[in-house]
């Protein structure tokens, strides 16, 4: 997978889904075919009965499951509505997009309090930019990482991954006024698209869109880590490899399309992902996993139209 967030989920998910092999949703008592009855045929063709009904030794009702309860707990138990995948416990479509929503909601306030701050004092938004991406970081690899699913360090990586938008933000905004309305948008309208063509069919997922998706996201992040290496040292001028022009057209636009093509295959991925579990009836948790995986993309996607952004209005 080309988000590191999901390549953990799908054994996790393969291993508490609430459907059988056959894909029918599991029952009480439900085990696999391998494990039903240890004694003879006749047991496992009737795993949910105290004994098999047909033989000889359960001729009355009373040695079934069924005998337990009288007519009027029967009928009530009939007429009673049938239980939804709230009732079951199991992520849904709703879920996923609620603590998506939470998610980006609790990063919008933190940037948007970062951004006046550093309105107010310019020179905050080097040190809380500084913060927010190292904390950020941290939080994001232990989310990723961890076995436990901690909603509220989640929302405390939404929190400081605002923090150093905001920050990064009002610096570009100082620079290029008017470009983080742009950004916001073109981020906004891009994931829509992607969005809207996953929920109609006419883009899929596939393992061929997904290699070459991670092989160019890690093409990106050396070349980004290089860049800043060399021009730390000096070897390269303040542009980095930005700078170099390929036919006429500097090398950061061509980098910086691919980046923001790289990033609407990710939330392919991040999108599937979340149809997979939702198919598969996997434990309701795992929805703020999700919300985290597609919260990591449009945080890169972001900075990456803020870059490419930039670079168009630079030349």
């Amino acid at each position: 997978m080309s988000n590191p967030v999901f390549d953990k989920l799908e054994t996790q998910w393969a291993k508490e889904s609430h459907y059988t092999p056959a894909g029918y949703p599991t029952m009480p008592g439900y085990a696999p075919s391998s494990q039903v009855g240890t004694g003879n045929a006749a047991d496992q063709r009737y795993p949910y009965s105290t004994a098999n009904p047909y033989s000889t030794q359960a001729g009355s009702a009373s040695s079934m499951d069924y005998g337990r309860y009288t007519q009027s707990q029967m009928e009530s138990m009939y007429q009673a509505p049938a239980a939804d995948a709230v009732d079951r416990g199991v992520m849904t479509y709703d879920d996923v997009i609620m603590k998506t929503g939470i998610s980006l909601g609790v990063l919008l306030v933190a940037a948007t309090a970062t951004w006046m701050l550093s309105a107010v004092n310019p020179s905050m938004a080097i040190v809380l930019s500084g913060i927010g991406v190292l904390v950020g970081f941290i939080l994001a690899m232990v989310n990723s990482f961890s076995q436990t699913i901690r909603p509220a360090l989640i929302l405390a990586y939404a929190a400081f991954e605002g923090l150093a938008l905001g920050a990064i933000s009002a610096v570009f905004e100082l620079m290029y006024p008017g470009i983080v309305v742009q950004a916001l948008v073109a981020t906004a309208g891009v994931f829509g698209v992607t969005l809207a063509l996953f929920a109609s069919g006419k883009v899929r997922n596939s393992s061929k869109l997904m290699k070459f998706t991670l092989i160019a996201l890690i093409g990106i992040l050396v070349y980004r880590l290089l860049s800043w290496v060399l021009t730390l040292t000096g070897l390269l001028s303040s542009g980095g490899f930005d700078s170099i022009t390929v036919m006429g057209i500097p090398l950061g636009i061509v980098v910086g399309l691919l980046a923001v093509f790289v990033g609407a295959a990710c939330l392919i991925g991040d999108f599937d992902q979340a149809r997979i579990g939702v198919e598969q009836g996997v434990p309701a948790k795992y929805a703020w996993m999700c919300a985290f995986g597609i919260l990591v993309t449009v945080v890169w996607m972001y900075l990456e139209i803020l870059r490419l952004i930039a670079a168009f209005r630079d030349n």
